[in-house]
């Protein structure tokens, strides 16, 4: 079965596979702002665009260090679960908002998200 002409219920292919690990790009699902991202361990993460903070679109603000997102807006810093956390500049770190996570999935060199059910 070739998943681009008969995938998986629910799951659609929203951008090509290779995105490098550390970097970002932006996408558009169902009218929903979405960044795709890959940590640099090579996992990919799609997350809602804007950090909950003050909104800034994290496809022009947000930048890749390590395992997190960070919003250079204010410094905010998101997980690939969507936890939020704070960085002071001692190295402090203060549980923030957290930010929404879309399923995600790597197949035939693309990366997938799942359609959400209607409400």
């Amino acid at each position: 079965m070739d998943p681009l002409t008969e995938p998986e219920e629910g799951w659609v292919p929203i951008v090509s596979a290779d995105i490098p690990p550390g970097t970002l790009v932006e996408a558009v699902f169902e009218s929903e702002e979405l960044i795709v991202w890959r940590s640099a361990d090579g996992t990919a993460c799609i997350m809602e665009a804007r950090c909950p903070h003050q909104w800034s679109h994290l496809g022009g603000e947000g930048v890749v260090e390590g395992e997190e997102l960070i919003c250079l807006t204010h410094c905010w810093r998101f997980s690939l679960n969507g936890e939020g956390w704070k960085e002071g500049m001692t190295g402090r770190r203060d549980r923030k908002g957290d930010i929404e996570v879309w399923p995600c999935k790597e197949e035939s060199d693309w990366i997938w998200t799942q359609r959400r059910e209607n409400d």
